[in-house]
């Protein structure tokens, strides 16, 4: 039988999964999983893709994960992208990084770089190499033992495979059970890819372990030996290859006669075996096998020498080869040089574990040393102390430390934060100690924010009133993320109190934060209020803590519904150095609400600008925050594929940063989008994710989640249960102080769901205070939709004239969908008065509106009263450049120029699928079969 065959014994079901997945990679891609115990032959079918791809002609790159290994930052994504970086041309090698690719050059290569990228340009950076790699043909990545795989690695992964679906991508990993994984929540997130195609080996029947002991042992295998074998060994073929091995080597045949020697070798771990098989060679193959457990896999044959004692390369090379041929050790090439692995990580674990624990440490600090001699990065060099007792190595510290950097310059902050963490078991001196502090725990913030608080909190309380001033908008943003926000705002407050009288501008600085905070995140803070009045009256200035001020002022005034700060904010914002330094997770949040709020077309400008920002060099909170405000602004312009778009991207960073508040507010800014294009169940389900339903509701800033869920259940008709729900966001904007209905708008809600339960006269006292609020802001979208509000529950006889009122406010808004409900609601009331021919331009108007939003439900109810007011049926359906959505212009302008898919994909920060989407769109609607004639169809407006 051949080898191959040999190997696959029994798995006829898994080759023919592996054999169907492949030949479907062209039309999308996705994941193959390959899941069981150790030894049940999982990398052999990982092998067998391999061979699969590589006949097709895709390209093929892999890697294995190690436990030894996990707080490498990306080194499965390193080993991938090197291997394939290996195999390619110089041209080919450079054509990797084209693009927004070279975002991700730092994590793979060690170069130098102007800037540190954030994680998440680093993710996105990762994910475009990617593409590039599968350009001219499709591309399989193979990860085996995915259980340990480094965390920046599965974060990107994770990135990866909600993006490839119709990329010609194949990622097939392969997944030890019963191990405990390097972080279990993205291990889930990415096994739980919806492309996925699962293999479940199993163990081999008595049968197949008689063919495979022949095969091993070169003869004849009797049954009673064999089903011996096979009850000893549980089926698994390693183990069932490791016992005949060893049966052999000790010159036992395979008869019934011996079968009663299988309990005693049978019972042997792969330990016992490798020992033995390392017994029987030459004295100096043991040393070797050893130093290459230490180093890891892929270890350079000089380096393994060095570390075992052995001064003749041509000696190492000799064991390595007698290694390799007892089933211990894999000889490859890298750039020339040999290169020694182990066969499976159970082999590696057996020598590893042959050292006992003053060896081991003993090797480990020879291997730091000659790496930091050697000039090797400083990663390498931290592998190796963090696995020695601290304060063993007098340098150490400053090798965990550059380790850290180099970490959090490839945008790993998880392994950034170990060598921090490890750095300060190895008792600095105080002023080092603080500065390790104050890093590590503004690393931990990136993905553990427990650890993070805790860390700063102890730097906070060590430091004097200036240096406090550096952590208390940290400390407090954490705090408001445990739902500590009390604590956040104390901290914030303490450290106010403490500066110097005159350091104003860090003053400043730290009101904005504490302000920007309290307005959003923490309740019923009237203290925090109180200061409004002095904060507005401060003169005009120039500096950076006035302008985070400025903005600061303006976010809590437009919760309290006074638009007195927007045009200071419009003017700060308008500074593009200032918006670039802010982070937009604190006052420059508030900024873009309130430019949002007030309808002011700079918010969209800005907030393009910060997601451009956020992928070359933002982090994923940083993208998290810039994507919310963007969405919903969006939203109220009603552009409503570009605000489920960002609210989709919203999600998808909350489950890779672990924030629930991310993931609320994700959610959130997806569900209003999908209401109103009628996706009622879908939205449902979004908001049921995090625990936002008709009976329960998260703790934290619920008040726009429960409007939205308000918004749901009366568009189902549920009009009892969205007049309670829009009473439980009274009770949520009453904590926060949020007055403005710009922002969270219960009042409409509450107002027609009563007029929905015939409570007109309650109905009207709401709505009536509602049209006070939005007069008092005067931004056109609230104002309008608080007219046509109005209109729907006053009698007949008001109702014409506040609908047309509601439209003359929103005609030149940039509020489209709003206009296009008053506009309904106006010819609706017209056809009703009798004046079916003057209803008619409004419902036209009102049907290509919602057509260009996408708001299917409304665009059917002006198509319904048109054809109720006499006018003859037409195609709903727009064309035109006027037809076309704000995010489809964007691409069809693109394409216009010239781009190709891919660049329109990197330019807009979307996927190639959502660019290919928006062209098939726009060739509809302007009647055109290909981008050449784009230009033309374009000018024709």
């Amino acid at each position: 039988m051949l080898r191959r065959e040999l190997e696959l014994l029994e798995r006829e079901t898994e080759s023919a999964l592996i054999t169907n997945t492949i030949e479907g990679i062209e039309k999308g891609g996705g994941l193959l999983l390959v899941k069981g115990e150790a030894g049940t032959g999982k990398s052999r079918l990982l092998s067998e893709v391999r061979t699969r791809a590589v006949q097709a002609g895709f390209g093929v790159t892999a890697a294995r994960s190690t436990e030894f290994e996990q707080d490498f930052a990306f080194g499965v994504v390193r080993q991938l992208f090197e291997e394939l970086a290996l195999r390619a041309d110089r041209t080919a090698r450079e054509s990797l990084w084209t693009g927004a690719a070279k975002q991700a050059r730092e994590a793979i290569e060690t170069i130098s770089s102007a800037g540190e990228p954030g994680d998440f340009a680093v993710l996105h950076g990762l994910y475009w190499l990617t593409i590039n790699a599968c350009q001219d043909r499709p591309l399989v990545l193979l990860v085996d033992d995915l259980q340990w795989c480094d965390r920046p690695s599965l974060r990107y992964l994770a990135y990866l495979l909600p993006r490839i679906e119709t990329q010609p991508v194949l990622v097939a990993v392969a997944l030890r059970t019963g191990e405990h994984a390097t972080d279990e929540r993205l291990l889930q997130h990415i096994i739980s890819a919806p492309a996925l195609v699962e293999l479940n080996p199993k163990e081999l029947s008595a049968q197949a372990t008689a063919t495979l002991l022949e095969q091993v042992m070169d003869g004849e295998v009797e049954e009673e030996f064999a089903i011996t074998c096979h009850r000893a060994a549980g089926g698994n073929p390693l183990l069932l290859r490791e016992l005949g091995l060893t049966f052999s080597a000790q010159g036992l045949s395979a008869s019934d006669r011996n079968a009663g020697r299988v309990a005693d070798l049978g019972g042997l771990a792969v330990a016992d075996l490798v020992a033995s098989r390392l017994m029987a060679l030459p004295a100096d193959c043991a040393p070797l096998a050893r130093a290459v457990a230490v180093l890891g896999d892929r270890s350079p044959l000089t380096r393994a020498a060095r570390l075992a004692g052995q001064d003749s390369i041509s000696r190492a090379l000799e064991c390595a080869i007698l290694l390799e041929q007892r089933g211990i050790v894999r000889i490859d090439e890298v750039y020339g040089s040999p290169t020694l692995s182990f066969v499976h990580p159970l082999v590696r674990n057996a020598v590893y574990e042959s050292l006992d624990r003053a060896d081991r440490t003993t090797s480990h600090h020879r291997a730091a040393i000659l790496l930091r001699e050697s000039g090797s990065p400083a990663e390498q060099v931290a592998y190796h102390l963090m696995r020695i007792p601290a304060t063993m190595d007098p340098v150490a510290v400053t090798d965990l430390r550059a380790a850290a950097a180099a970490a959090a310059a490839r945008g790993a902050p998880e392994s950034a934060y170990v060598y921090l963490r490890r750095s300060l078991d190895e008792a600095p001196k105080d002023d080092e100690r603080r500065a390790i502090l104050l890093e590590a725990g503004k690393t931990a913030l990136l993905f553990d924010v427990v650890t993070g608080a805790r860390l700063l909190q102890e730097a906070w309380e060590g430091m004097g009133p200036v240096e406090r001033a550096d952590i208390a908008p940290y400390l407090g943003m954490a705090y408001i993320y445990l739902a500590r926000p009390d604590a956040g705002v104390d901290i914030q407050k303490s450290t106010i109190s403490g500066l110097p009288a005159t350091d104003d501008d860090l003053r400043k600085r730290l009101q904005a934060c504490l302000l920007s905070s309290s307005t959003w995140y923490v309740p019923g803070r009237e203290d925090i209020v109180d200061c409004l009045p002095e904060l507005r009256q401060l003169p005009h200035a120039d500096g950076y803590g006035d302008r985070l001020l400025y903005c600061a002022v303006a976010g809590r005034n437009t919760a309290l519904g006074d638009p007195s700060g927007v045009l200071r904010a419009r003017e700060t914002l308008a500074d593009d150095a200032f918006v670039d330094q802010a982070d937009p997770n604190g006052p420059l949040a508030c900024g873009w609400w309130s430019l949002a709020a007030a309808d002011d077309d700079m918010s969209i400008a800005s907030l393009d600008s910060a997601v451009k920002r956020a992928h070359v060099g933002g982090s994923l909170f940083t993208l998290a925050s810039v994507y919310i405000h963007r969405g919903y602004t969006l939203l109220w312009h009603g552009d409503l594929a570009g605000a489920e778009q960002d609210g989709r991207e919203t999600i998808r960073v909350g489950q890779l940063n672990g924030s629930a508040v991310t993931r609320l507010l994700g959610c959130t800014v997806l569900a209003e989008p999908l209401i109103e294009q009628g996706r009622l169940d879908e939205a449902e389900r979004t908001l049921a994710e995090v625990g936002v339903t008709a009976t329960t509701c998260p703790p934290g800033p619920v008040y726009l989640s429960l409007t939205a869920l308000s918004r749901l259940q009366r568009v189902r008709g549920n009009y009892e249960t969205a007049l309670e729900i829009a009473l439980q966001a009274e009770e949520a904007c009453r904590l926060y102080q949020i007055q403005n209905p710009a922002v969270a708008d219960w009042r409409t809600l509450a107002a027609l769901a009563l007029h929905y339960l015939d409570r007109d006269s309650e109905a009207r006292v709401i709505a009536d205070e509602n049209l006070d609020r939005a007069r008092r802001w005067g931004a056109p979208r609230t104002l309008g939709r608080a007219l046509r509000v109005s209109g729907l529950i006053s009698p007949e006889r008001h109702r014409i004239g506040l609908f047309e009122a509601a439209v003359g406010v929103l005609k030149d808004s940039p509020a489209h969908l709003e206009y296009a409900k008053a506009l309904v609601d106006f010819g609706a009331a017209l056809r009703k008065a009798g004046h079916r021919n003057d209803a008619r331009q409004p419902l036209r108007q009102a049907l290509d509106l919602a057509a260009r939003c996408g708001a299917v439900p409304l665009s059917d109810r002006a198509s319904a009263e048109l054809a109720a007011s006499g006018a003859r049926r037409r195609r709903t359906a727009l064309t035109g450049p006027g037809a076309l959505t704000p995010s489809e212009r964007r691409v069809a302008d693109l394409a216009a120029h010239g781009q190709t898919n891919r660049q329109i994909a990197q330019t807009l920060f979307v996927t190639p699928k959502t660019v290919e989407v928006h062209l098939s769109n726009c060739y509809r609607k302007l009647s055109v079969t290909s981008r050449v004639q784009l230009p033309g169809a374009l000018g024709a407006s």
